[in-house]
């Protein structure tokens, strides 16, 4: 996997297009920020820090504790965890771009003492051993290869008795035969797999599921509305991002939205224990 495969998404090209929305709300580059103002614009998973919310009641996450998560784009649930409960967290993020724009932004949030940017593959990155209360990810575990590679170093990243939080998608049923190759494209689903699968490949990575919430009907009714409520904005998104901008966003909208409503995908939120 690289950072130029996952560009096939249409929702990762053009890193800098958030530092042109802060610009527009009144905070240019360089200028600091708060992480409220942030959060309108960072959150690229679903019910933004809603989710966030969960995860730090649902890991019971403190002040001083030690964060991982993986696959942290912008930095946006990495600083708002940080904020919100006082942990520290580093970011692990494959692509450069999205790493760099968010050590940029952590920097202007004030939030570089707590929260560290690492800009690397999950699957080669030396992470400490047992260096991690919990390991958290949003919506991004399903496009690293081999399952099993990337959970062992999970395990082995979490101190004995630490915790797995992770939103992720999971397979329903294949796309069309005449449908794959975009499927890949516009998802690029490198880890997609059944339920039952993903669930057994918890137990045998050596974790213990705690609790499994099945979120296809929530997700597929975000999906939806989230393309509704962009397209009605269409006019001021392209005042600001341009044509060509706006129909890179809706179409990656409209495919995410087809993948829940004709139940190619579905979604989960898994808490589980390292044993």
């Amino acid at each position: 996997m690289t950072a130029k495969d996952i560009k096939s998404m249409q929702l990762y090209p053009r890193a800098e297009r958030i530092l042109v929305d802060l610009a527009q709300s009144g905070f240019p580059a360089q200028d600091p920020v708060p992480v409220d103002i942030l959060n309108r614009f960072d959150q690229l998973h679903y019910h933004g820090t809603d989710a966030l919310d969960v995860a730090i009641k649902t890991c019971g996450i403190k002040p001083g504790q030690k964060i991982l998560e993986i696959g942290s784009g912008w930095g946006g649930c990495a600083r708002y965890i940080s904020h919100a409960s006082g942990a520290h967290v580093t970011a692990v993020e494959l692509q450069a771009d999205y790493h760099a724009v968010g050590k940029a932004l952590t920097a202007r949030s004030g939030l570089s003492d707590r929260v560290t940017h690492v800009h690397a593959d999950f699957l080669s990155w030396s992470a400490p051993q047992g260096g991690f209360d919990h390991v958290v990810s949003w919506l991004a575990l399903f496009h690293i290869p081999k399952r099993t590679a990337y959970q062992s170093r999970i395990v082995a990243a979490l101190k004995p008795g630490g915790t797995l939080f992770v939103e992720d998608l999971y397979e329903i049923a294949p796309p069309p035969e005449e449908e794959a190759d975009d499927f890949k494209a516009h998802l690029f689903p490198n880890s997609l797999a059944p339920l039952y699968r993903y669930k057994s490949s918890l137990r045998t990575a050596g974790l213990d599921l705690l609790n499994l919430e099945d979120m296809t009907s929530n997700w597929a009714s975000f999906t939806a509305d989230r393309l509704i409520a962009f397209r009605k904005n269409r006019r001021s998104y392209e005042a600001v991002h341009g044509v060509g901008g706006y129909r890179i966003i809706e179409t990656f909208y409209i495919k995410m939205a087809g993948y829940f409503s004709r139940s190619l995908v579905g979604g989960l939120r898994l808490h589980a224990r390292r044993q």
